[in-house]
């Protein structure tokens, strides 16, 4: 079953209906991708995740109490998911557990879940002139401590360039820069700062998301291309930037 963006947000902040609540926690259960876009949706996840990171990662097994396991689940929106949350942080001291929770996501992944939450019209209004771009460069830039080759951005082939942004990713600067195809489809190139003694990565394709995509690094360095679908040909675009920013 698919689940709209609209649909999830309402899930979130308790205003779905009980039938589409358990629909939504059944999906859950054997669907990734679908936990992902809920926790890009959550403005809770964060704070959550991040109970989670300092949670270290061998601690002694305990044994959970019976009703910790045997509660009986009912839909309550951001309230429910909030006690969920704090309830699992409590008991996370046990191996078993801790276990079972996913490996956290690197940046590349992170910026996939974002990117896929964007459609044509996210785009469309975006201000691309001149004085606008030449701003959100030179913020671009400062922040990331190198250039962005605007020049050869502006004219990757069918491609028409929208928009620099300044994002973060573990305290690192992150820039995304936006572009829409002939479809006004979008894309983005992004590149984060990882520091010197940052290991080099060769080109690495797969699908992230729902969406092609292409990452590499290098002198301290990611970068990250990606589609507008799974099938999106980023050979064309990849062979320029690659050449681009070689150092």
């Amino acid at each position: 079953m698919k689940f709209s963006d609209e649909t999830l947000r309402a899930y979130l902040e308790g205003n779905a209906d009980a039938a589409e609540a358990v629909a939504i926690e059944a999906a859950i259960e054997t669907d990734p991708e679908l936990e992902q876009r809920l926790m890009a949706l959550d403005s809770f996840a964060p704070v959550v995740k991040a109970v989670f990171d300092d949670i270290p990662a061998e601690v002694p097994q305990v044994n959970l109490p019976e009703a910790a396991v045997s509660q009986p689940q009912t839909s309550g929106g951001p309230w429910r998911l909030l006690a969920v949350a704090a309830s699992v942080a409590v008991l996370a001291v046990s191996a078993t557990i801790w276990a079972t929770r996913p490996q956290p996501m690197g940046w590349a992944e992170q910026a996939a879940i974002y990117q896929s939450l964007y459609t044509p019209d996210t785009i469309a209004s975006l201000d691309n002139s001149s004085a606008a771009l030449d701003a959100q460069f030179a913020l671009a830039e400062a922040q990331l401590g190198r250039p962005l080759n605007r020049a050869t951005l502006e004219v990757l082939p069918g491609l028409e360039l929208k928009r620099a942004q300044v994002l973060s990713f573990k305290g690192k600067p992150l820039i995304q820069v936006v572009f829409a195809d002939d479809q006004g489809q979008p894309l983005a190139f992004c590149v984060i700062r990882q520091g010197e003694g940052a290991p080099t990565k060769d080109v690495k394709l797969a699908a992230l998301s729902g969406l092609a995509t292409a990452t590499w690094a290098q002198d301290g360095y990611g970068y990250m291309l990606i589609g507008s679908n799974e099938q999106t040909d980023l050979n064309q675009e990849l062979d320029i930037l690659t050449a681009t920013f070689a150092g």
